[in-house]
């Protein structure tokens, strides 16, 4: 082998040379600052990992050091006590677990759509997802199913004193190829413990909150700022070159704790990647004697005394507002006022800002439902709320005798669920998403097609296609067809559709669920009847006009 040796002096200039290219190529451009248009971390370096510890604090010294201070932490190898860890092949829970149904998200929570699955939109079976999550833009993002808190293992610190008597819910995280989160914060205090793959985190605390850009309440203490991770615009949002942050890098067998209103942005990394994570109250102080002088260890999930729990098959309460929580303001509310108004009460969960109490206090009486705005929703829930407490149907609250005396944990979470209700929860999200407005829409579109004497019938298949169009699913699709086509003819005709019309459009009453139609992404990988986008306009979109004759 023959070597070429540059002379001492050209390979000075050579090198010379190559370390000003490196330079001039690495170096931020005049005028721009560090990190713009790059990802999340790069507009500065990173203040340090955060703590790593590898024997577990005492819940003492958990409150003082970290939930007390909302200070994260890392706990490292303490999942490994957990057995789903070791036990939850992709076979085993398919064997185990494939039957029990999980809520679902894309893999890219910044693009803010839900895909279909197995039971509707937002909505699948574990079997579906662990069949298909390598493959597919599917991220669960789903409560817990009882059976799967057998194999989780609840670390020692909680399991005695405040710690154990708050623990809100459980959640399931599970995907593929990487999966990403935007910048956020969660209400309550968190653990997630990782059990494949790995993750990457940028903390940022509640203290720098004020120059987060694009801040978006997502209900609560809950919120996310609509900063791009991938391409951070530090010309159109400067303030945030002066974010500091900490960072973690996780591994499997690893638990970390988010403290409540914590910022945080996540991507997951790996063939898969499986989290279980415990939420927990926003504590003020606690009582942990208990705790002393007892020896702690590792207890399954399934025994602890967990506020809301998910049996697998029904609607989930993922999000719903802290029960302890809403005691506090309810009673808080109570003592500034004896008797509670409709108003009032409308005012402290839902809108504050709102200052036509007449408007409110009048509207008892209308038909609530059939209005589409949020306002009106809210309202509908009020109506709820007044129906669990109102014992005399005067529509005012006594609170020494119809509302403290009734603050049990039972009735507590019925509060807590109409609040904070989240239609992606359950399998009726799809109607609740889409609303009569597009339905109605559909449905003629449907009957002017079947009112042609050149296709007086329609098949399951040509109905599929027109549905999933305008954001449905194939399995409430399908339902919607069956309906209509009860004899199971293998077609649907005008009259057909016109003698279950009524029927179809009810499923979709706006006042009945939450209401989501702006911006309804459209399914990307079907094949869209033109004339059906001229009816509703756009993509992004959807517009209300008559159904043209000729379309």
């Amino acid at each position: 082998m023959r070597l070429f040796m540059l002379p001492p002096t050209t390979a000075v200039v050579a090198l010379f040379l190559w370390s000003l290219l490196v330079h001039l190529t690495t170096e931020t451009p005049a005028g721009v600052p560090k990190g713009h248009g790059e990802p999340l971390g790069n507009h500065r370096d990173s203040d340090g990992h955060v703590d790593i510890l590898t024997t577990l604090p005492s819940p003492q010294e958990f409150w003082d050091k970290y939930v007390s201070k909302r200070r994260p932490v890392l706990f490292s190898g303490a999942a490994r006590s957990s057995p789903g860890m070791q036990l939850w092949t992709d076979e085993y829970m398919l064997e185990k677990f494939g039957d029990l149904k999980v809520r679902i998200e894309g893999k890219h929570q910044k693009e803010g759509k839900y895909p279909e699955g197995e039971k509707g939109i937002a909505q699948d079976t574990l079997r579906n997802v662990l069949q298909t999550y390598r493959t597919r833009d599917v991220y669960v993002v789903s409560q817990i199913p009882d059976p799967l808190t057998e194999q989780v293992a609840v670390l020692p610190f909680l399991t005695c004193g405040t710690f154990k008597d708050h623990i809100l819910e459980s959640n399931l995280w599970l995907g593929g190829h990487g999966t990403q989160s935007q910048i956020h914060k969660d209400a309550d205090n968190a653990i997630n413990c990782l059990f494949s793959g790995t993750k990457t985190w940028i903390m940022i605390s509640q203290d720098y909150e004020h120059l987060l850009p694009d801040v978006v309440s997502s209900g609560g203490y809950s919120a996310r700022a609509t900063i791009d991770p991938d391409y951070v615009d530090l010309i159109k949002y400067p303030k945030f070159s002066e974010v500091p942050y900490t960072h973690v890098d996780m591994k499997p067998g690893d638990c970390l704790f988010i403290p409540a209103s914590h910022w945080h942005q996540v991507n997951s990394h790996g063939s898969k990647n499986l989290a279980v994570s415990i939420m927990m109250s926003r504590l003020k102080e606690v009582d942990l004697l208990e705790c002393d002088g007892v020896d702690l260890d590792f207890k399954p999930l399934s025994e602890m005394n967990m506020v809301f729990t998910y049996d697998g098959y029904s609607e989930q309460t993922m999000g719903d507002m802290d029960p302890f929580e809403l005691r506090e303001r309810i009673v808080e509310l109570c003592s500034a006022i004896k008797e509670l108004s409709f108003s009032a009460v409308y005012h402290e969960f839902f809108h504050k800002e709102d200052e036509d109490n007449e408007v409110i206090d009048n509207a008892i009486d209308t038909k609530m439902a059939k209005d589409k705005s949020s306002k009106q929703q809210d309202l509908h829930k009020m109506k709820q709320i007044f129906a669990i407490l109102d014992t005399d149907g005067d529509n005012f609250l006594s609170c020494d005798e119809e509302v403290l005396p009734k603050l049990s944990i039972a009735t507590l979470k019925r509060l807590a669920n109409i609040i904070s209700y989240d239609p992606s929860n359950s399998e009726e999200y799809e109607f609740s998403r889409m609303g009569t407005e597009v339905i109605r829409i559909l449905i003629e579109h449907v009957i002017n097609k079947l009112s042609n004497d050149k296709a007086p019938k329609m098949t399951k298949e040509q109905f599929l296609l027109r549905y999933r169009a305008v954001g449905g699913s194939r399995p409430v699709g399908s339902q919607l067809y069956d309906m209509m086509d009860p004899s199971q003819q293998g077609y649907i005709t005008r009259e057909m559709v016109l003698n279950k019309m009524e029927d179809v459009i009810s499923l979709y009453d706006d006042g009945l669920h939450p209401h989501h139609t702006q911006n309804m992404p459209w399914q990307a990988d079907i094949e869209i009847p033109g004339s059906l986008i001229n009816e509703v306009g756009t993509k992004q979109q959807w517009k209300a006009q008559k159904i043209r004759d000729d379309l």
